[in-house]
């Protein structure tokens, strides 16, 4: 991903990831987040940064209800791997399985 397609504007910035990946899984609908396609995964300095990102997104969402959607979380060292709850439980395992977690 480059700065220019983050929609976060969060790439590179103190604290935050400093490269992602966007998956696109044909089980979900693309739109201008990689998550909405189907997963991320982020990229961080160190695993602090990656488990606060994590609990910040899973905060908003819960906040939120179910108008912004669900997703699965997933941390390997300083990988942080979103997966989009369009996609079914058994896929969201797949990507746990090969994420090695």
């Amino acid at each position: 991903m480059t700065e220019a397609l983050d929609s976060n504007k969060l790439l590179g910035r103190p604290n935050q990831y400093t490269s992602a990946a966007w998956i696109t899984d044909s089980g979900a609908t693309a739109g201008e987040t990689g998550i909405d396609g189907g997963a991320v995964v982020e990229v961080f300095d160190n695993q602090a940064d990656a488990k606060a990102r994590s609990a910040y997104i899973l905060r908003v969402l819960k906040e939120a209800g179910p108008v912004l959607g669900t997703e699965w979380h997933h941390m390997k060292g300083t990988a942080l791997l979103r997966v989009s709850g369009q996609l079914s439980p058994s896929v969201n395992k797949q990507y746990t399985a090969a994420l090695g977690s």
